[in-house]
């Protein structure tokens, strides 16, 4: 009978952020842009129609200094903006009730000889903003990002109207963008770029790294330490996510601070086939929350790992013991991935025992009734013991298990494994 060496996906582990980042007051509170408070005029001739946008830095004191034209769509009025715009009087941005030093980007609108100033984008977006209407906010950001893709005032717009609108990870790539944040935005971004890092973790480590050392370039703070050690961890980089994880771990002062740093360290311990540091960091976990079954977890999917690594390597005798151990460590919690990974492993050695390749994918279906590849074990394994015994209830047990194998994987989408199994239910013994 030919062999199926179908590896088992191992459980993926669930990094738990520390909590909230602390507090961060709604945009609207937090930051002003600056303002125009009377427009100033001009002596240059004005060429016509046209749209002109002028870099203003605006100091805390109110003082100002134009900088440059950044956009014109017409250059004959270029001279009169920059007048208009030495001329003008503004109020400076204000963090909270302080003023602050920043650029202003002064849209006039030419339109024959007269002129008036535009909101201009940032403007646009900053005002939707205030009115929570953040939708709204990420159509004019995104349009205005079309013919500027990347504007930094507006992409970090972008990146605040996405955290607000609950689009974590949106508003961490927006902000992943921008070179340099502005300071009063980096809180925010730290606390986006963390939590989607997070996130990415299990299904793109590297951007996950990425956006952790972005967070953390922003804030030193615990989410964005936590964050990064995820993301190392993702990354199987364990002895740098211990270098980064343990000092956290050794000032951290809340239980749950501690659960969560203990839970990615004991990741990183067992990645890096540190046993003793492995069992103490388990022991810390159940000392401080003795009905958690984390650690035992993080025990039985590293043996899972293992028992997948050495399945890919066929070496099946070693990642038979792994999900064995992986079953012993968590029982009912993986006893569905492990017991297939064990039927699996013993029908793919040059000698299998199908009576116990059954055993093990009955205690899988046992666990796990409508698990289609459980179900595919039970009908492989039900064939090669039927091959030696040649009893119709045998099988019938095989063709029962096999079918509703293939109902499970059709209703799942699962049409590469669907394939496997109608494959050897037409290669059944008569």
């Amino acid at each position: 009978m030919k062999r199926i060496s179908t590896v088992v996906a191992g459980a993926c582990t669930i990094a738990l952020a520390l909590g909230a980042a602390p507090a961060y007051a709604q945009y609207a509170n937090e930051f002003s842009i600056a303002k125009v408070v009377k427009q100033g005029t001009t002596s240059q001739s004005i060429a016509g129609s046209g749209t002109v946008t002028v870099q203003v830095q605006v100091n805390a004191d109110g003082s100002h200094k134009v900088i440059k034209v950044i956009r014109s769509t017409n250059a004959g009025d270029n001279a009169a903006a920059l007048e208009i715009a030495q001329n003008s009087t503004y109020r400076p941005a204000r963090k909270g009730k302080k003023p602050i030093t920043t650029f202003y980007d002064f849209v006039l609108k030419f339109n024959g000889k007269a002129v008036a100033p535009a909101a201009g984008v940032a403007g646009e977006i900053d005002a939707l903003i205030r009115g929570k209407q953040y939708a709204s906010a990420i159509d004019k950001a995104n349009a205005a990002l079309a013919n500027s893709p990347n504007d930094p005032q507006v992409l970090q717009l972008l990146g605040i109207a996405q955290y607000y609108n609950g689009d974590i990870d949106a508003s961490a790539a927006a902000f992943a963008r921008v070179d340099s944040v502005n300071k009063d935005f980096r809180a925010l971004a730290a606390q986006a770029l963390a939590s989607a890092a997070v996130r990415a973790a299990a299904k793109d480590p590297a951007q996950s790294l990425a956006f952790a050392q972005k967070s953390l370039s922003l804030s030193n703070d615990a989410n964005s330490t936590f964050a990064l050690g995820v993301a190392q961890i993702a990354n199987k980089q364990y002895a740098d996510a211990i270098a980064t994880l343990k000092p956290a771990r050794e000032k951290a002062t809340s239980t749950k601070a501690k659960l969560a740093l203990d839970r990615e360290l004991l990741q990183a311990y067992l990645g890096s086939g540190d046993t003793a540091s492995s069992s103490a960091t388990a022991a810390d976990i159940k000392a401080l929350d003795p009905s958690s079954t984390d650690a035992q977890l993080a025990f039985a999917n590293h043996y899972l790992t293992l028992g997948n690594q050495a399945m890919a390597a066929k070496n099946f005798t070693e990642a038979l013991k792994d999900f064995e151990a992986a079953d012993a460590q968590a029982g009912s919690l993986v006893a569905v991935t492990a017991n297939t990974g064990a039927a699996f492993a013993e029908l793919s050695m040059e000698k299998p025992d199908y009576a116990k390749a059954r055993d093990y994918a009955m205690k899988a279906v046992a666990a796990g009734p409508n698990d289609a590849t459980a179900n595919f074990a039970a009908g492989i394994s039900w064939t090669g013991v039927y091959s030696t015994s040649h009893k119709s209830s045998d099988k019938q047990q095989a063709v029962t298990f096999l079918n509703k194998a293939d109902q499970l994987a059709k209703a799942a989408g699962n049409t590469q494994l669907s394939a496997q199994i109608e494959n050897q239910l037409k290669n059944i013994p008569q």
